[in-house]
């Protein structure tokens, strides 16, 4: 398996070179999750009153520690994942043709694994000119191959007014990202030998959200939310031209009215690329304001666009979100969008539902082979390409980072 490695390039999504590859790209997910509003305990109007933003992971709670948390380090969230063997092998996958809006595509079904995120890690080498993701050429990706951490959220005031002997209130509020943190790991640069390049724009970060207390217990209809966000944002391909065979060249076929055309007999032949996969992924991006971009369509048609922010800005380094930047209107909508991702689910000690309903979110954290990263050549140093090469990103590594807030009052 060793013999020309050094040649290999490995083409977007198709990590289909050989298992010493399949499990050398690794994107070490120094993943952390801390919130300052959460962890700087709020003082209200009234003296002795306080609140605050607590998270944990679901379903790590016992009936004698419910185990709610100010922060979860990086070290929390990855022996969660190394518990639960997701997130072990993060290579390229693919989500496919999603809006910045819209929920991941679940595996469906009826199996054990019918509710799971599909993802698709790679084509099989196809002799149709569209390879689109029902077509049933693609391998699916499992989840060792992307990481996804279901959370729950709280926001519990102290405020010394007994309800059914119980002195803690839990509050209905609007749960904002503060700050999305998503970068190159600093060990890319310490091996002088083995320097490794930053693929933190091919990092995509998704959230979904739901509350406990929906009415629509199947599908959340009601508080249902999702949200794709990533390093820059804007809009990519999730298809294009691949070379699987390895013969550096774009996959393609014959085509032509004699017999034999496929395999290339005859005079009156033509060849036409193969197409894998279909349409496009918007994100929004990880920053408090968003801009202007553009991306181009195969037939290298330029497509303008606006890029939308998911980050809340907070006023000066003070813990107080600026409320001027709870919304955005995009262009041609009718109404604005919010940047809250849900919100907390308010009951005290004399509620039925007390301490058993909360806000549920899930991040889940991938690599997009679809992504473009710098390709430079001899002709065009700007060259970006979604075919990564071997020697500079096999092994680099990335930091994901996230603060969640609600206002302070």
């Amino acid at each position: 398996m060793k013999k020309g490695l050094q040649k290999i390039v490995v083409p977007t999504l198709a990590i289909c070179l050989g298992a010493a590859l399949v499990g050398s790209i690794s994107g070490t997910v120094a993943w952390y999750q801390y919130s300052t509003r959460a962890s700087t305990a709020y003082l209200g109007t009234s003296a002795g009153t306080a609140g605050n933003l607590k998270l944990r992971i679901k379903g790590t709670n016992t009936a004698t520690d419910d185990k709610w948390a100010n922060s979860l380090t990086k070290e929390d969230i990855a022996a969660y994942l190394l518990n639960k063997n997701v997130g072990q092998n993060i290579i390229p996958i693919t989500a496919g043709n999603i809006s910045e809006d819209a929920a991941l595509n679940k595996i469906g079904g009826t199996g054990a694994d019918k509710d799971l995120p599909k993802f698709y890690k790679n084509p099989v080498r196809s002799f149709d000119n569209s390879v689109p993701y029902n077509s049933g050429s693609w391998l699916k990706a499992d989840t060792s191959m992307y990481v996804q951490i279901p959370l729950e959220f709280a926001f519990i005031e102290l405020d010394n007014q007994k309800v059914a002997d119980i002195d803690k209130e839990y509050l209905e509020k609007d749960v904002y990202i503060s700050d999305l943190l998503i970068q190159e790991d600093y060990k890319n640069g310490i091996d002088a030998n083995n320097l490794k390049k930053d693929l933190s724009s091919a990092i995509r970060v998704h959230i979904s959200s739901y509350r406990d207390d929906d009415a629509d217990q199947e599908a959340h209809s009601n508080t249902a939310f999702d949200r794709l966000i990533s390093k820059d944002g804007g809009t990519i391909l999730t298809k294009g031209y691949l070379d699987l065979d390895g013969d550096n060249i774009d996959d393609a076929i014959t085509t032509g009215t004699d017999d034999g055309a496929a395999y290339g007999f005859g005079q009156n032949n033509s060849s036409e690329k193969v197409v894998y996969g279909e349409g496009v992924q918007t994100a929004y991006k990880a920053a408090t304001v968003g801009g202007n971009s553009s991306y181009k369509e195969l037939d290298n048609s330029v497509v303008n666009e606006t890029i939308y922010p998911a980050v809340t800005k907070s006023v000066g380094s003070s813990i107080v979100l600026d409320e001027n930047d709870f919304e955005f209107t995009k262009t041609g909508a009718t109404s604005a969008t919010s940047k809250s991702i849900g919100k907390t689910i308010a009951y005290d000690g004399d509620d039925a539902n007390f301490e058993t309903q909360y806000l549920q979110v899930v991040l889940t954290i991938w690599l997009e082979g679809w992504q473009t990263l710098p390709a430079p050549t001899t002709s065009d140093p700007n060259k970006v390409s979604a075919i990564w090469n071997a020697a500079d990103y096999i092994g680099s590594m990335f930091d994901v980072g996230i603060t969640f807030a609600v206002q302070a009052e």
